[in-house]
């Protein structure tokens, strides 16, 4: 960019009257980063004045897009202030670089609200692949262990005087941080995991959440947590240590049962435990977490119960280990991400 103005002579509102300036100090590129290098290596003396016009500008805050009357006047005033200028008749009145100068900031300053909020509140979204388990420390210091083929959500910035909460999809363990020591919960010293419509409320607490196929099941460990049907007017349930807490995706009551809850975390721990449970239901789990299509080719086979404890290191090793179990044949296709099961 070439200069055509002589900024000798220039004051501290023709600066903020200028467009180019403004786009610069709101909106700049590389071709303007290096105009203005030169203007104040050609002009050592507007330095200051142009560090001053550059604050003027970044120090005007606007909320809205849609400005009415009166927050318009509040805009022009707030500028004119810190530019310490006072109206006067002059053959280019101040009205006029005012309003051009806030035209151009209005751009400027969403475009830099909006990263703000961004950067702000922006959220981390941590995932797993098929097979894959993964840890991952909150910023609370809440531990969460995500199984295979899940998804966490949480702000990547947590404000200490706001409620925790994160957003889960497939399954994990929760061993959250407890933060509440006495008195009055305090709004930061409570845990949300939303799961579809369930959330789950807890304080210092060891759950499991398994948020698959519409049915959303949490598992107690340790602690207590309350569920609650967003959008429901019934009372929460509350779930004691070994209780399972089902809600099924269209329905509106939730279902409570006593069950060993550990069974339902043994995954973290490289383990699968199955109580008499039908081929079909284990296939389910092995799809969600492997991404293996099941091929049954006598339906029968489905029907086939699998009980026990089985710990596996590889994919491999716990599909031989079901087909040794169930005497029956399963063969992997890689290619077609299918399991053939005779």
């Amino acid at each position: 960019m070439k200069q055509s103005v002589d900024f000798s002579s220039y004051k501290l509102e023709d600066y903020i009257d200028d467009p180019k300036f403004i786009s610069w100090v709101t909106l700049p590129d590389d071709a303007l980063d290096l105009f203005w290098k030169q203007v104040q290596e050609d002009y050592p003396q507007t330095k200051s004045l142009i560090s001053e016009a550059r604050n003027i500008v970044l120090s005007i805050t606007i909320q809205t897009e849609n400005m009415s009357l009166q927050e318009q006047g509040a805009l022009w005033k707030t500028i004119e202030l810190k530019a310490g200028l006072h109206q006067k008749k002059q053959s280019r009145t101040i009205s006029l670089w005012l309003r051009a100068a806030a035209a151009v900031l209005l751009i400027g300053t969403i475009s830099i609200l909006s990263l703000f909020y961004y950067s702000k509140y922006q959220k981390l979204e941590i995932s797993t692949s098929y097979g894959q388990v993964r840890s991952i420390a909150l910023p609370d210091g809440t531990i969460v262990t995500l199984n295979a083929n899940s998804k966490l959500e949480y702000a990547k910035n947590w404000d200490k005087t706001k409620l925790r909460e994160v957003w889960i999809e497939g399954e994990g363990f929760f061993k959250v941080n407890h933060l509440h020591r006495s008195g009055k919960i305090k709004e930061a010293e409570r845990f949300v995991v939303h799961a579809e419509k369930l959330n789950v409320e807890v304080l210092g607490t060891s759950f499991n959440v398994n948020n698959r196929r519409g049915l959303v099941k949490v598992a107690l460990l340790t602690g207590k947590v309350r569920l609650e049907v967003k959008d429901d007017e019934k009372s929460p349930v509350n779930l004691q240590p070994g209780e399972l807490g089902e809600y099924q995706e269209g329905q509106t009551s939730l279902i409570k049962m006593k069950v060993y809850a550990k069974d339902y975390a043994s995954w973290k721990n490289g383990e699968l435990h199955f109580d008499n449970t039908p081929l079909t239901k284990v296939l389910l789990l092995i799809e969600d977490n492997y991404g293996y299509k099941a091929i049954l080719k006598d339906p029968a086979i489905g029907n086939k119960k699998l009980s026990g404890t089985f710990s596996f290191s590889t994919e491999d090793a716990l599909f031989k280990a079901i087909a040794v179990s169930l005497g029956v044949s399963i063969e992997k296709d890689s290619n077609k991400h299918q399991l053939i099961i005779k």
